[in-house]
């Protein structure tokens, strides 16, 4: 890490966002959205459309709440990157795992999980104090993190074991498994935290889990590739992509029906919707560019070219 990191992430994070939470503003959330550029090893944000420099395959991007804070996994140098969402100035640089991938801050914002492919754990990095606090073995390759609502739990997808870990997120420890047949990949949670939704390679669907009892209640064919996935904010639909395909597939969650696949173009894979669930935004890694999606109409209604092969997105308040 550089020695700029305690003074730097000190002023960013303890003296903004310390201030933000005694004024309860963390939960604000601009109209940002972040995503990486695995083609030019760079992370760029809109409305500032600015190249921030970082590492080679720049993988996935998260976001704390405020958009004061934004993480980028470089899976080829084993390197989170640490900028200054505001402004897009590098904060500082982690030394993580081998072949990191997802990464995650926690709701509360005060750590992120970081999942590494390569060496079988989670990194945990102390986003007060700007340094890694833990490292929690997890079982073989997993790739994406999320936490519950309440930050108590975290669950990571394990491709290599065909299997959901359930970690402990306040005290670090790995607590069980959930078996998930198919090549688990990303994941998303219903905003009450009920059930999980996993995307799996191997069988191109949407495996939905009812927490409560660990059971598997539904499996939903999507197009071909790997997978992101995004809940609406309140719940009701669940928007897929698959980077094989030229398509979003949209799920309504009550009755786990497919209710309509948008066009947007080759490569589709990182998405999330906006604060409200107005509007997503949709990474498309072969055509260069972000789409936007109306959430009512479901229909394309702006797309902005883009650096070389954008491939995750992030978006303050919606992890």
């Amino acid at each position: 890490m550089k020695s700029m990191l305690g003074v730097t992430i000190g002023i960013i994070l303890i003296g903004i966002v310390g201030m933000l939470y005694l004024q309860n503003n963390l939960d604000e959330k601009p109209e940002k959205i972040f995503f990486t550029l695995q083609g030019d090893n760079t992370v760029n944000s809109i409305p500032n459309e600015n190249n921030w420099i970082a590492g080679e395959k720049m993988t996935y991007v998260s976001a704390i709440k405020n958009g004061l804070l934004v993480l980028a996994t470089s899976s080829a140098n084993d390197t989170v990157f640490a900028f200054n969402g505001e402004t897009g100035e590098s904060i500082d640089t982690f030394l993580v795992g081998k072949t990191p991938k997802g990464v995650k801050i926690r709701p509360d914002g005060n750590f992120a999980f970081v999942a590494n492919e390569g060496s079988d754990s989670i990194s945990v990095i102390n986003l007060i104090l700007g340094k890694i606090h833990t490292e929690i073995p997890v079982g073989k390759t997993p790739h994406n993190i999320i936490f519950n609502p309440s930050s108590d739990l975290a669950f990571i997808t394990l491709q290599g074991e065909d299997k959901i870990a359930i970690v402990d997120a306040k005290k670090f420890e790995l607590i069980s498994t959930i078996p998930i047949e198919g090549l688990p990949h990303n994941l998303d949670i219903s905003p009450n935290g009920k059930f999980l939704y996993v995307t799996r390679i191997a069988t191109n669907d949407v495996a939905v889990v009812n927490l409560e009892n660990q059971q598997i209640i539904a499996e939903i064919p999507v197009s071909a590739g790997h997978h992101g996935i995004d809940i609406s904010p309140d719940g009701n639909r669940a928007y897929v992509s698959g980077i094989a395909s030229d398509v979003i597939t949209v799920i309504d969650t009550q009755s786990f029906d497919v209710i309509d696949q948008i066009k947007v173009g080759n490569g589709p894979h990182g998405l999330r919707t906006n604060y409200d669930g107005s509007i997503l935004y949709v990474a498309i890694s072969q055509t260069n560019e972000i789409v936007e999606i109306n959430t009512n109409t479901l229909e394309i209604i702006n797309s902005r070219k883009t650096g070389n092969v954008p491939f995750w997105v992030a978006i303050p308040g919606n992890p």
